[in-house]
């Protein structure tokens, strides 16, 4: 069986979820609780980096993504 990476396998407590836009360079981060509230414990990589929308740019599914 295939055990997937996602949200709850990455980040402990102490680790951050961080997002550049590609488009206009705006830099975010969640905290591991932040990240698993609004993305859900079992997102993974590809499902965060579909679902991201910059709050600066409003560009949709143009983030760089990573712990």
């Amino acid at each position: 069986m295939t055990m997937f990476q996602n949200l709850h396998r990455s980040m402990s407590g102490s680790h951050t979820l961080k997002f550049q836009c590609e488009a206009c360079g705006h830099r975010a981060a969640l905290t591991a609780a932040e990240a698993r509230a609004s993305c859900g414990p079992d997102a993974t990589p590809m499902d965060i980096r579909r679902r991201a929308r910059c709050k600066a740019c409003g560009a949709e599914a143009r983030a760089r993504v990573w712990i």
